[in-house]
């Protein structure tokens, strides 16, 4: 797939001067200039938000609060859940001056348009994903009326997720698939090349993920949203054709896992991870393990380091660091396993064209939504089935082995017991499954408190906002938000003092800390 690459600046003056005043009327436009952007240029740019500035946004927070991954830095502050606002804090600038303003433009342009409802609607889809993540990370903020200019008051994030469920509904319902439609094509539409039906699935299945986050803080909506999504038109995702993904083009340069864990080595595989890797299955490894993680080994004669297997770095398993560490020993990067780059994995091997592809949705991560939307009897199906076939998906894609993945799957417990613990199962394989998106992994700790995850090794930050023996449950606002907007902030969050990360947003009902004896919650049903 040939990649576009934007001139975002040009975009920009764009999206700046669609808000600017029309006192000289049209005395300096030559009639025969474009006065409008396609919308292929700004959805493209908009996917590509997904992997910007990703080490700063993603792998410093979410990345390590999944606990896929554990940062061998030593001094850096977010692994103890410390804010830094020159890290974190620029997802908020980016959202705000980048990605919203040019959905907003896009809207402006060609909202009214029949010719673009297709186009409209999958933008509103992409946005709905984008605004979904945003909320996520920090809870109440600005949102209805937001980008135009002018200041507005933070909406609560309950009043937020009933307004994505609103326009999630409108755009799945207007999609065509008409071919005199406008079309994205295939040069810019970096996930699906314009093709709305597929993009359909996606609303249904981003409706189902949504559904499920406010399992706990609202079932009743939830249950009416996670029935909606199952049947609505089009339906969900129905195999690994339809993971949501963004390539990254192979002669680009890109700000991904590739440089933290290759190139950098700032971080190694959690310990967390790696424990779960090995304690599932009857049959010991998991055999997603080598085609994910591979030690860094120098090669004496071609003066490089090179990706081995644990047997030819001489290691029993695939070993990660914990979580946390102030001090990291000196030798991480050589005892701790690292992303395997040539390890047939398609998400970091990439293709031809593509060099790696960062995760929005897996078909395994709908297969567990829908599993636990059946536990919880809010569809039809049979929640154990729908479990396996989850972690099937999930084998399928990585490319395990036919018979590996049939031994795994045949040695991991049926689901049996309290509805608790056939939860707690269910979302410790859909967080294995869905390695490396961080985002999902800290979202569905958070709600279900599941699986077990440990606080930092050396201890939660005297610098930080999040009180000993606590998880982190959100991000701080950023600086900038507090210095000139604190009076549109919720009330028990306008100071810096205020304004915690062990706060629990508002899908995020319970604590991890009130597990009972044998590790599960009583919050979830």
């Amino acid at each position: 797939m040939k990649k576009i690459k934007i001139i975002l600046f040009v975009l920009g003056l764009f999206v700046m001067s669609s808000g600017c005043s029309d006192d000289f009327g049209d005395m300096n436009v030559d009639p025969n200039s474009t006065t409008k952007v396609e919308p292929k240029f700004f959805l493209n740019a908009m996917q590509q938000e997904v992997f910007a500035n990703y080490q700063r946004n993603v792998n410093l927070y979410p990345d390590l609060y999944s606990q896929y991954w554990a940062n061998t830095v030593s001094g850096f502050g977010s692994p103890r859940y410390e804010y830094v606002d020159g890290w974190i804090g620029n997802q908020w600038k980016e959202h705000y001056t980048r990605h919203l303003r040019q959905d907003l433009a896009m809207q402006e342009a060609y909202g009214d348009n029949e010719f673009f409802v297709d186009a409209i609607a999958i933008k509103e889809i992409w946005m709905c994903y984008w605004w979904s993540r945003m909320t996520d990370t920090y809870g109440d903020m600005p949102y209805f009326g937001a980008g135009v200019g002018d200041a507005v008051p933070y909406s609560s994030q309950q009043e937020i997720y009933a307004d994505l469920f609103t326009r999630l509904n409108v755009a799945i319902n207007n999609i065509t698939g008409g071919e005199e439609q406008y079309n994205y094509t295939d040069d810019y539409d970096l996930i699906y090349g314009g093709d709305a039906l597929q993009w359909r699935k996606f609303g249904n299945s981003l409706r189902l993920r949504l559904a499920m986050r406010i399992s706990n803080a609202d079932p009743e909506k939830a249950q009416a949203e996670a029935q909606a999504a199952v049947s609505g038109p089009g339906g969900l995702l129905v195999s690994n054709a339809d993971v949501v993904k963004v390539p990254m083009w192979s002669k680009g340069w890109f700000d991904y896992l590739h440089q933290m864990a290759w190139n950098w080595n700032n971080i190694r595989m959690s310990k967390t991870f790696s424990n779960y890797l090995y304690n599932q299955s009857s049959v010991g490894e998991d055999p997603r393990a080598p085609k994910w993680f591979a030690y860094q080994v120098f090669n004496e004669d071609l003066k490089k380091v090179e990706p081995k297997t644990k047997e030819e770095a001489g290691f029993p398993i695939y070993n990660g660091i914990e979580n946390g560490f102030n001090l990291v020993q000196s030798d991480a990067d050589e005892v701790f396993a690292t992303i395997n780059l040539e390890g047939g994995y398609v998400d970091f091997v990439g293709s031809e064209d593509d060099d790696m592809y960062c995760p929005v949705m897996f078909y395994s991560e709908v297969k567990f939504l829908e599993a636990e939307a059946a536990l919880r009897g809010w569809i039809s199906g049979d929640a154990n089935a729908l479990y396996k076939e989850g972690v099937q998906a999930s084998m399928d894609y990585v490319g395990v082995d036919e018979n590996d993945a049939t031994a795994y799957l045949s040695g991991l417990t049926t689901l049996t017991g309290a509805n608790e613990n056939q939860l707690k199962q269910i979302i410790t394989q859909k967080w294995l499954a869905n390695f490396p998106n961080g985002v999902e992994g800290w979202a569905d700790f958070r709600r279900t408190d599941y699986p077990d995850i440990t606080l930092p090794k050396s201890g939660v930050s005297g610098s930080s906002t999040v009180a000993a023996g606590t998880w982190v449950k959100r991000i701080s606002y950023p600086d900038n938000a507090h210095q000139q907007d604190e009076e549109n902030m919720p009330s028990l969050l306008n100071t810096r003092d205020l304004d915690r990360m062990d706060i629990r947003v508002w899908w995020d009902t319970a604590d991890t800390k009130t597990k009972d004896g044998s590790g599960l919650m009583n919050s979830n049903f």
